[in-house]
């Protein structure tokens, strides 16, 4: 499942399971502490923050060459971060905490430790409906009126696969990433699905926007969204060249979070 609609709002899960995470470590926090006349949430989420913008520069940094810009840098709507960053980093910032707050030390690994240990029996619950998704034998109807079948565009080759609609601000901000992808790597399938839209619809903005895609498939029943639980658009999905999922990624897509994806997929 790659989002999770909260009334008009698709939340990705995997921002949904950090939430939920954070606000257990701070529940556990506040009731350890709750006999100490100081608090132990504030400065567990400087940990938090100091972390994320570590994890962030570290991300920036390895890919420095997919931004055009500081300011792209500097826009988190990517969710771009280095995993292994942010962890190290937290701890560093958890020990200067403890050294400056030692009366709240304990209340603040208790939090710590439930914000860890609920992240990550929710990360490994995602990667594991991650591992048991495929480039599903779903059959749509191209651009030219034939039927083609997901597995059969991929020729054997690790796939990027975009869910996307003309209507959707993020995904037509998104459009010349995917683009550019197309045309320098050859040896991955850029495959856009198009989500319940009329072929007339689709080829006018396609022509509008000189948007010259090799594959293009309308989905007019939602099938490929419903098959790997995109509540929403635009959503991006990597595929290793045997068809297993390597990656996923909901909502807007920046040159360095694919160029990522595509690195997952080729492995």
């Amino acid at each position: 499942m790659l989002s999770i609609s909260l009334g008009p709002l698709s939340l990705p899960t995997a921002v949904l399971v950090l939430l939920l995470s954070v606000a257990c470590g701070l529940f556990v926090a506040r009731i350890v502490a709750r006999r100490s006349s100081n608090s132990a949430t504030d400065p567990l989420l400087l940990v938090l923050l100091g972390a994320l913008l570590f994890g962030r520069l570290i991300f920036v940094v390895r890919f420095a060459d997919s931004y055009a810009s500081f300011w792209q840098m500097l826009d988190f709507r990517d969710r771009g971060v280095d995993i292994a960053a942010t962890v190290l980093a937290a701890l560093v910032l958890l020990m200067l905490q403890f050294k400056r707050h030692p009366t709240i030390k304990r209340a603040m690994a208790a939090g710590a430790i439930s914000t860890a240990l609920s992240f990550s029996l929710g990360s490994a619950w995602l990667h594991a409906q991650q591992q048991q998704q495929v480039l599903a034998d779903i059959s749509l109807e191209t651009l030219s009126g034939y039927s083609a079948a997901l597995p059969q565009l991929a020729q054997g080759k690790p796939v990027v696969m975009n869910i996307w609609a003309s209507w959707c601000p993020p995904c037509h901000r998104e459009m010349p990433v995917l683009l550019k992808a197309q045309q320098q790597y050859a040896d991955i399938s850029i495959i856009m699905v198009n989500l319940q839209e009329n072929r007339a619809t689709v080829k006018q903005y396609l022509r509008q926007h000189q948007l010259a895609f090799n594959n293009v498939l309308l989905d007019y029943r939602g099938d490929v969204a419903s098959y790997y639980g995109a509540q929403g658009v635009p959503a991006t999905l990597f595929f290793a060249a045997d068809g297993k999922l390597s990656a996923a990624h909901f909502g807007e897509l920046s040159n360095a979070v694919l160029l990522q994806g595509i690195a997952k997929a080729a492995k």
